[in-house]
């Protein structure tokens, strides 16, 4: 069967009748529509003439029927102009009900038409839902439609939609209107009652991720998982959270996300400002690039020493080991008696008369030294390089002080000849100092060896005051230059930046946890009132409520209805003082065999006599007869002669 125009007839369903299409419906529909070459008039038409349609708009004036279509689309009243226009022409009876249901959906805009569309997708997940006999037949009559509408009703937003279609939700809606929908008996009230347990135990089993029944979580754990959500939001929010009521927290949420925002916005402008200081320093973003590879340098060079390191301990030890020696390496890579510096090339070599035949891993050895002697040159070079463009940095972005200092030290120059108005580079400043240290030392040891000269002495005094004064102002400058003012505001946005994002990233996943939280929340209420509609149904009919035989049980003198569980029991006085019922399920094959005489491609449950009392092994899978360890539950039932017990429609009674 096609379904290229399920949607559209979906659409139908909705506008006309407020809930999703019974799967039957659906096909037939299908094929009239396909006949028609997509053309959905005819059933439009069909729907407006319905006898469904026709008792849910009975009595009403057009007016209404016109706001029950925009409720039935759009989940709202229709606005007082297009009510007006639609009812005064149907009044006028210029347009048919079918035309205007056509025009008012195909008109659906903005909030309209994801309401619209939102329902549509309801709609077909529900029918979808449907995937057995029983499910098909079952959604029928006013009672299940009544179920349906209710459901399709609720979605209108995307969340909306997202909670209604979650499969426990979904699946507790279905089984709802089919067991409204369904006559009830003993046979059909158990089959839900059992359904509905099932499908909490699935979701129990599914709701921590990993779908495995051994390890379902539980109703407290879902409860415990929103509380913690709730807290975890309370400590990122202003305000308190935990407390608020649900408009607050939608509110409060609402204001963090854009003071988050807001403050994002104001530390990246932050940052822009000062990466823009930095490039109007002439040099400092290259300087700063240079520095930055630097640092990458040692970094790497540090990781290749700590490798060679592990290696060449590893070769020495495989050396010692293999020649039953006990030697050691050297700072400079030699090895006594085995490794020597060539004097020539000063490369590491073997010791004459050292080979790997006589020296077993003598060659390793030396190629590892050797490797590790490199490893610690290029450390010592990639450190050199990264405080030589740590300084070039330093001298490009300065505070004041050091700014002044600069100018002081640019004065008082007089070997080294600056332009106007510049300042020295460091490495300027290293001559001047290094060129005055000289001339303070050459006049001492003239003065010195002329000690009566006072020329001499004079000079070397003048020489001396000028490295002293010079040095001096170096040491100032050196002083002050102990910060970076514009890297150092970058370094901060930078910072905030990220803590920023931090924080908001923080809070899309707290939300995100708790609207999780709430939805598994909200899908184990919807299990629950399946299970609470499913036993409802038997206490409604004057029968007592189904008990899953999780624990032992001594049946009472009323009608006990029992449901086979996952647990090994025992029933006491089973059918003795009431018609008692023992529920397997209609899957089950009854066999009065051995256990071991099973058919394996059926599920059994096996009857037998076990003195005076019965015993019913149910097998947990096909084979589970032929298991090494039999994989079966046992109920077993005290007093009950085994030729008296009968299965029928999935019901064990005794006769």
């Amino acid at each position: 069967m096609a379904t290229t125009y399920y949607e559209n007839i979906q659409k139908l369903y909705v506008a006309y009748f407020n809930r999703p299409a019974d799967t039957a419906g659906l096909a037939y529909w299908e094929g009239v529509v396909e006949a028609a070459k997509g053309d959905t008039t005819a059933v439009s038409a069909a729907f407006a003439a319905d006898t469904e349609y026709k008792t849910a708009y009975a009595g009403m004036s057009n007016a209404d029927i016109v706001n029950k279509v925009y409720m039935n689309l759009f989940g709202r009243p229709a606005e007082a102009a297009g009510k007006d226009y639609w009812a005064k022409a149907l009044d006028n009876k210029t347009i048919t009900i079918d035309q205007v249901v056509t025009a008012i959906a195909s008109g659906a805009q903005d909030t309209d038409l994801v309401a619209y569309n939102n329902k549509v997708k309801a709609a077909t997940a529900f029918t979808a839902a449907l995937d057995t006999s029983a499910e098909q037949s079952g959604y029928s009559g006013d009672a299940a439609n009544a179920v349906a509408k209710t459901f399709i009703s609720s979605v209108t937003t995307s969340a909306t939609l997202s909670a209604a279609i979650a499969p426990a939700t979904l699946g507790a809606t279905v089984a709802k209107a089919v067991a409204a929908g369904t006559p009830f008996t003993l046979n059909s009230g158990l089959v839900a009652f059992d359904t509905a347990n099932q499908a909490k135990a699935d979701f129990l089993a599914a709701a921590d991720g990993d779908n495995n029944p051994k390890t379902s979580t539980d109703e407290a754990t879902i409860a415990g998982n929103v509380n913690t959500a709730i807290s975890d939001l309370d400590a990122l929010v202003v305000g308190d959270y935990t407390a608020a009521s649900a408009g607050v927290r939608a509110a409060l949420l609402a204001d963090q996300i854009t003071n988050n925002n807001n403050q994002l916005a104001g530390d990246q402008k932050a940052l822009a400002d000062a990466n823009a200081a930095i490039a109007k320093v002439a040099g400092l973003s290259t300087a700063l690039a240079t520095l930055d590879a630097a640092n990458t340098a040692v970094t790497n060079a540090d990781k290749a020493v700590k490798a060679a390191d592990i290696d060449l301990a590893a070769k020495l030890a495989a050396y010692n080991v293999g020649n039953g020696v006990s030697v050691t390496v050297d700072a400079d890579g030699t090895v006594a008696g085995v490794i020597e510096i060539n004097a020539d090339t000063k490369a590491l070599q073997l010791v004459s008369g050292v080979t790997e035949a006589k020296n077993p891993g003598a060659t390793a050895l030396l190629a590892s030294s050797t490797s590790h002697e490199a490893a610690d040159a290029a450390q010592a070079s990639a450190v050199k390089a990264q405080a030589s463009a740590e300084t070039t940095v330093n001298g490009l972005d300065l505070t004041d002080a050091a700014k002044a200092d600069l100018k002081g030290i640019a004065a008082a120059m007089t070997i080294v000849k600056l332009a106007a108005g510049a300042l020295p580079t460091t490495a300027q400043i290293i001559t001047e100092e290094t060129q005055l240290k000289a001339i303070q030392k050459s006049t001492a040891d003239l003065a010195a060896a002329d000690p009566g000269n006072a020329t001499k002495a004079d000079a070397a005094a003048k020489a001396d005051a000028a490295y002293t004064s010079f040095k001096t102002l170096v040491d100032q400058f050196s002083a002050d230059d102990n910060a970076n003012p514009l890297i150092d505001t970058r370094d901060a946005a930078t910072a905030s930046v990220k803590a920023d994002n931090d924080a908001i990233t923080a809070l899309t996943k707290a939300i995100a946890a708790l609207d999780t939280a709430n939805a598994t929340a909200a899908q184990l209420v919807a299990v629950n009132g399946q299970v609470k509609a499913a036993g409802d149904a038997f206490t409604a009919h004057d029968l007592l409520l189904p008990v899953t035989l999780d624990a032992d049980q001594v049946a009472t003198a009323g009608a006990d209805i029992y449901v086979a569980g996952s647990t090994d029991v025992t029933v006491l006085n089973f059918g003795l003082l009431g018609s008692d019922a023992l529920f397997i399920g209609s899957k089950y094959t009854l066999n009065t065999g051995k256990l071991s005489t099973g058919n394996n491609s059926v599920l059994e449950a096996f009857v037998a006599q076990s003195g005076s009392d019965t015993t019913i092994k149910l097998e947990k899978t096909a084979f589970g007869s032929n298991a090494a360890t039999p994989e079966v539950v046992t109920i077993t039932l005290t007093g009950v002669d085994a030729t008296k017990v009968h299965l029928t429609n999935g019901i064990i009674t005794v006769s």
